[in-house]
């Protein structure tokens, strides 16, 4: 079901008053390891809707993109029995309704679970620790590797685990072990947004490991998902 939520507050007046878009075409393709991610954009007509959020809002977005190798330790089966729907709630789930900085997510870590912008049901938990980032859901837990492009209102960040919501899946999925890379695609040459930086890069020496529970929800994070929702109908 589609929500449509007014964006109070939210919309800018003009894109070129923010500065130069940033377009996720280029960011992800087409010399990069994340085809597959951005392919499962584009059949869930997500493309748009991502660069709406960032550029139509005032929260910006933050994207979590698998490298095609974490897409691989998938089984096939596990994302071509997905329904439409289900496959993007699925690519939704790795995207946050507000732009984070690397140094935000100690912050972040500390407010769990944190929605996502496929709603309520889809959240993650942040763990923060000297600069490590990791992304927990039921069925996976994902290093942030380094930065694709970091400039306000968009971040995209290298993800080295394809994040799987209990909201999808109610069994652990097959999924077989990541191998080594040699060198993360986000710290490359090339990097997007002069950010060609992995999360160590910006430790101040500051830890903050997830607890699930006794934590409060993220009501912020759930109020600006909620009205990046009314995005998605659009």
């Amino acid at each position: 079901m589609s929500l449509s939520v007014p964006l109070a507050g939210a919309h800018r007046p003009l894109a070129d008053e923010v500065g130069p878009r940033a377009n996720l075409t280029e960011i992800l393709t087409p010399d990069r390891p994340f085809q597959t991610f951005f392919r499962y954009l584009n059949q869930t007509n997500l493309v748009e809707v991502f660069e709406k959020q960032a550029y139509r809002t005032h929260h910006g977005i933050t994207i979590f993109a698998p490298a095609d190798r974490a897409f691989a330790a998938v089984h096939p089966s596990v994302l071509s029995g997905l329904k439409k729907h289900q496959l993007k709630n699925l690519m939704m789930y790795h995207a946050l309704a507000k732009h984070y900085a690397l140094k935000e997510f100690d912050g972040l870590s500390r407010v769990n679970p944190v929605t996502t912008l496929a709603g309520g049901m889809y959240m993650v938990n942040v763990t923060y620790d000297a600069g490590a980032i990791r992304l927990l859901s039921r069925w996976a837990n994902a290093k942030i590797l380094g930065t694709l492009y970091g400039v306000a209102p968009m971040a995209v960040y290298e993800i080295d685990r394809v994040l799987l919501p209990e909201a999808i899946f109610s069994a652990q999925p097959p999924v077989e072990e990541t191998p080594p890379d040699a060198e993360p695609a986000a710290s490359a040459p090339g990097a997007k947004g002069g950010n060609a930086t992995t999360p160590g890069d910006e430790a101040d020496g500051k830890s903050s490991a997830c607890r699930a529970a006794g934590r409060p929800t993220n009501y912020v994070a759930t109020a600006v998902a909620l009205c990046a929702a009314s995005l998605v109908a659009l």
